[in-house]
């Protein structure tokens, strides 16, 4: 059969019809780039530290994996110092510099996720992770382009209370920073804790921690906080359990220091932001065993439990290459791991859109991210996950052993 110009055309378009436009024909860059801040000074500039070089990781990682769809992908960092206007004008000057090839952005705090979210719209939209828990950015219907890569933080209270409730606990005492981030779970939690037959017995605000992190960490009395006071109030409560909550370095340890020299024998737990084994390895070292028995929900593994978690092994081995002679060699923070968390589920979803044939515009990368059904996250997780209201309800306890300086699990992964 002889075919000219106009049956050949004929016969290509009835082609893309029934099976999509080729990617190869689709108006490729030369490269992808993801955005970031990070408060690699200020005062969370340990954490920003921590986490930088997660970024290089994931960039030798994904790439050495085909990027997205062949496309290699370019980490774009700059420092935010921790105020949420300087990561607003990260993101503007990265999309303003870099276009539509940039196709995610990651933020560093729950405040940056809120200024820019309104940003987030026609040209100026991206897909957006970030190092925050806030419960009220899990809403697909007022935050379509933002994820959180774990639970929210009023699922973390329900992981902790509904464990509580499983030890037999009877009486709970909320003790929280007085900020947005303090508050966050606080009512929910209130509310969980009645449906569980858990009567709380307090409810107590602090001073937010000092923004000294080496100093904060350890000096009881440099907390920023009147500790003696919120021991007494939780002495006379006569609570069981105490959660903490809008802690990161400070404040937390001092509570707990203060009500063990007290001699109570309430049991402390903390969520995400308190169970980072670095911060709780220098408390043992600077102040003593006192934070035997602590525990706190855990959205991940620890990276040293990698039996099961092929995708850490694979971590470890970059660790070594990459990292060698410095204490990311062997060791990476449970902010790293939230990181690569986060930026591994972004990764899903811009290959997801490519593989189903998509442009990678927001909408279809949102799309995408949203539907994350029955992942097997290579370890993250007990087991595989799904996206819900664009956040991941799974964590599992643990508990700290000054011994050994190691979190260790205390429950079965819970799935809320």
């Amino acid at each position: 059969m002889t075919m000219n110009r106009r049956s050949f055309l004929a016969t290509t378009a009835a082609a893309t019809a029934a099976i999509g436009t080729p990617m190869i024909l689709r108006a490729q860059p030369k490269e992808y780039v993801l955005g970031a801040s990070l408060p690699l000074t200020g005062p969370f500039a340990t954490a920003g530290q921590l986490v930088a070089p997660a970024f290089a990781m994931a960039a030798k990682l994904f790439n050495d994996e085909g990027g997205v769809a062949g496309v290699p992908i370019r980490f774009v960092t700059e420092d935010s110092g921790y105020v949420p206007q300087n990561a607003l004008n990260n993101y503007q000057r990265a999309l303003a510099s870099e276009g539509k090839n940039m196709i995610g952005y990651f933020a560093d705090s729950t405040g940056a996720m809120k200024l820019i979210a309104p940003e987030l719209k026609g040209e100026n939209a991206r897909i957006m992770g970030s190092t925050s828990f806030a419960s009220e950015l899990a809403n697909p219907e007022t935050h379509p382009y933002q994820y959180l890569s774990g639970p929210t933080y009023q699922s973390q209270f329900d992981i902790l209370l509904q464990n509580i409730k499983n030890e037999g606990g009877q009486k709970v005492a909320f003790i929280f920073s007085n900020t947005e981030f303090g508050r966050d779970p606080i009512e929910h939690g209130r509310k969980t804790a009645e449906e569980l037959g858990l009567e709380v017995v307090l409810e107590e605000s602090t001073k937010a921690e000092g923004a000294d992190i080496p100093t904060h960490v350890t000096k009881l009395a440099q907390s920023g906080a009147d500790i003696p006071t919120h021991v007494t109030k939780l002495a006379q409560s006569g609570a069981d359990h105490c959660i903490l909550q809008g802690y990161v370095t400070g404040v937390w340890p001092q509570l707990i220091g203060g009500a063990r020299q007290f001699g109570l024998p309430v049991k402390f737990k903390g969520t995400f932001w308190g169970m980072e084994k670095l911060i709780a390895d220098r408390i043992t070292a600077e102040a003593g065993p006192f934070l035997a028995g602590y525990e706190g929900v855990m959205p991940y593994r620890y990276f040293y439990d990698r039996e099961d978690a092929p995708r850490y092994q694979q971590y470890a081995e970059l660790s070594k290459q990459m990292f060698a002679g410095t204490p990311l060699e062997n060791y990476m923070s449970t902010w790293a791991i939230q990181t690569m968390c986060g930026l591994e589920i972004a990764m899903k979803a811009f290959r997801d859109t490519a593989e189903a044939g998509l442009e990678l515009t927001p909408d279809n990368i949102a799309e995408k991210l949203s539907g994350i059904s029955n992942w097997d996250s290579g370890g993250f997780f007990g087991g595989p996950v799904s996206m819900e209201n664009n956040a991941i309800g799974t964590g599992r306890v643990y508990g700290y052993n000054p011994e050994d300086g190691l979190f260790t699990p205390k429950s079965d992964w819970f799935t809320v």
